[in-house]
Protein backbone atom coordinates (compact mmCIF):
# COMPACT_ATOMS: atom_id res chain seq x y z
CA UNK A 1 0.00 0.00 0.00
CA UNK A 2 2.89 1.89 0.88
CA UNK A 3 4.33 1.72 -2.68
CA UNK A 4 0.70 2.82 -4.33
CA UNK A 5 0.33 5.56 -2.14
CA UNK A 6 3.76 6.84 -4.04
CA UNK A 7 2.59 5.63 -7.05
CA UNK A 8 -0.49 8.06 -6.87
CA UNK A 9 1.34 10.96 -5.56
CA UNK A 10 3.94 10.43 -9.03
CA UNK A 11 1.01 10.80 -11.05
CA UNK A 12 -0.48 13.71 -9.61
CA UNK A 13 2.79 15.28 -9.46
CA UNK A 14 2.97 14.72 -13.34
CA UNK A 15 -0.61 15.53 -14.40
CA UNK A 16 -0.59 19.16 -12.40
CA UNK A 17 0.87 21.13 -15.45
CA UNK A 18 -1.65 19.59 -18.19
CA UNK A 19 -4.75 19.74 -15.50
CA UNK A 20 -3.74 23.49 -14.21
CA UNK A 21 -4.30 24.87 -17.43
CA UNK A 22 -7.84 23.32 -17.66
CA UNK A 23 -8.75 24.47 -13.80
CA UNK A 24 -7.42 27.93 -14.45
CA UNK A 25 -9.46 28.58 -17.58
CA UNK A 26 -13.22 27.29 -15.26
CA UNK A 27 -11.77 28.90 -12.11
CA UNK A 28 -10.86 32.70 -14.03
CA UNK A 29 -14.00 32.18 -15.85
CA UNK A 30 -16.19 31.12 -12.38
CA UNK A 31 -15.17 33.55 -9.95
CA UNK A 32 -11.08 34.23 -9.96
CA UNK A 33 -11.35 36.78 -12.70
CA UNK A 34 -11.74 39.91 -10.05
CA UNK A 35 -9.44 38.35 -7.60
CA UNK A 36 -6.11 38.87 -8.95
CA UNK A 37 -4.31 35.70 -7.59
CA UNK A 38 -1.25 35.85 -9.27
CA UNK A 39 0.37 32.86 -11.08
CA UNK A 40 2.60 31.25 -8.71
CA UNK A 41 -0.27 31.44 -6.58
CA UNK A 42 -2.62 29.73 -8.55
CA UNK A 43 0.23 26.81 -9.54
CA UNK A 44 -0.06 26.09 -5.56
CA UNK A 45 -3.54 25.14 -5.72
CA UNK A 46 -3.76 23.64 -8.14
CA UNK A 47 -1.28 21.11 -6.72
CA UNK A 48 -3.14 21.06 -3.54
CA UNK A 49 -6.38 20.66 -5.28
CA UNK A 50 -5.01 18.05 -7.15
CA UNK A 51 -3.67 16.48 -3.98
CA UNK A 52 -6.62 16.31 -2.35
CA UNK A 53 -8.35 14.65 -5.65
CA UNK A 54 -5.88 12.33 -5.27
CA UNK A 55 -6.49 11.63 -1.86
CA UNK A 56 -10.36 11.36 -2.59
CA UNK A 57 -9.42 8.45 -5.23
CA UNK A 58 -7.55 6.54 -2.37
CA UNK A 59 -10.34 6.41 0.32
CA UNK A 60 -12.51 5.24 -2.49
CA UNK A 61 -10.00 2.37 -3.51
CA UNK A 62 -10.22 1.81 -0.02
CA UNK A 63 -6.05 2.70 0.33
CA UNK A 64 -5.12 4.12 3.21
CA UNK A 65 -3.57 7.28 2.42
CA UNK A 66 -0.26 9.44 3.62
CA UNK A 67 -0.14 12.48 3.41
CA UNK A 68 3.70 12.13 3.31
CA UNK A 69 4.00 9.90 0.30
CA UNK A 70 1.61 11.52 -1.67
CA UNK A 71 3.34 14.97 -0.84
CA UNK A 72 6.66 13.51 -1.92
CA UNK A 73 5.42 11.53 -5.01
CA UNK A 74 4.31 14.69 -6.48
CA UNK A 75 7.16 16.48 -5.55
CA UNK A 76 9.21 13.38 -7.51
CA UNK A 77 6.06 13.92 -10.17
CA UNK A 78 6.72 17.55 -11.00
CA UNK A 79 10.18 17.99 -10.77
CA UNK A 80 11.52 14.38 -11.39
CA UNK A 81 12.83 15.20 -14.73
CA UNK A 82 14.99 18.21 -13.19
CA UNK A 83 16.35 16.43 -10.49
CA UNK A 84 17.33 13.55 -12.82
CA UNK A 85 18.89 16.24 -15.47
CA UNK A 86 20.94 17.59 -12.80
CA UNK A 87 22.54 14.38 -10.99
CA UNK A 88 23.13 13.37 -14.64
CA UNK A 89 25.01 16.88 -15.14
CA UNK A 90 26.19 18.12 -12.32
CA UNK A 91 27.77 21.17 -14.02
CA UNK A 92 24.84 22.36 -16.96
CA UNK A 93 22.68 25.02 -16.20
CA UNK A 94 19.14 23.79 -16.34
Amino acid sequence: MILLNLVIGILTGMAVPRVERALKSWAESIWLGRMGISDHEFDLAALLVILMAAAVVCAVLGIDSSAFLLALGALVGLFGKRFWSRIMHPGETI
